[in-house]
């Protein structure tokens, strides 16, 4: 297994390659626009996978689980990174369970949790709210998962691992998470699944090169749609034909 100041080192250096300092908050979704040869998939995959990464020569396609929440999504798809950057691997498919033992998942683990919250902006936070009290509290633990869009359950194991809470304190933490966070004024997107409207969803470069296919006359416009509808754009299709009548 990696050090965890290589794998922090590695996360470092894949924001900064794809324009992110560290110290701002991840948009990782719209990341598909700054890698050329990314596909992204959104499809609910049960309960025992959180997504998958595969590689070809000249593709990447990465899948997420759509019906896990929010936050573990965003985990997931930093985690799948670490497989597309950092391993040779070409085929990974990932357990749901953090924990898992594999020393490969477990890299890709503490890849993502570094990469969502890295160390010094996690650090500079834990002070500020540190200042007038000596342990992290429900708030502050709510306050964190929601600036770095991380789950409570990948927040909690980073507290833990940081020495900020033990796992006595984290015990009260682990149920009633959605109504912990709304009493305190937040949004619950984060803890929730995608809409059932946007569950399956194809984005990047599969749609892109639909699209320079049409443009390049190499297919029919029925192929064009077809390719869409295999990828889930519904949206798209419908969409173009709403704006065909309206030209009409």
């Amino acid at each position: 297994m990696k050090n965890k100041y290589n794998l922090a080192k590695e996360a470092s250096e894949l924001r900064r390659h794809l324009g992110y300092d560290d110290h701002s908050r991840v948009d990782v979704f719209n990341l598909i626009n700054k890698i050329e040869p990314l596909t992204l998939v959104f499809y609910p995959m049960g309960e025992r996978i959180s997504g998958m990464c595969l590689k070809g020569s000249e593709d990447v396609l990465i899948a997420i689980n759509s019906s896990m929440t929010h936050g573990r999504q965003r985990f997931s798809m930093a985690h799948e990174l670490y497989h597309y950057y950092y391993e040779d691997m070409d085929t990974m498919i990932c357990a749901l369970d953090i924990g898992e033992s594999s020393l490969v998942e477990r890299n890709a683990n503490t890849f993502a949790s570094f990469f969502l919250a890295p160390p010094a902006a996690l650090s500079t936070a834990i002070k500020e709210m540190k200042k007038a009290k000596l342990l992290l509290n429900l708030a502050d633990v709510i306050k964190l998962e929601q600036y770095f869009g991380m789950s409570r359950q990948a927040m909690l194991i980073r507290l833990v691992d940081e020495g900020e809470l033990s796992l006595e304190n984290t015990a009260s933490m682990r149920s009633n998470i959605i109504s912990q966070a709304l009493l305190l004024g937040y949004d619950d997107a984060l803890y929730r699944p995608l809409p059932k409207e946007k569950a399956r969803m194809t984005y990047g470069r599969y749609i892109k090169s639909a699209e320079e296919l049409l443009d390049r006359g190499l297919i029919s416009d029925g192929k064009y749609e077809e390719l869409l509808l295999e990828a889930f754009r519904h949206d798209l299709v419908y969409g173009l034909e709403e704006r065909s009548e309206l030209l009409d």
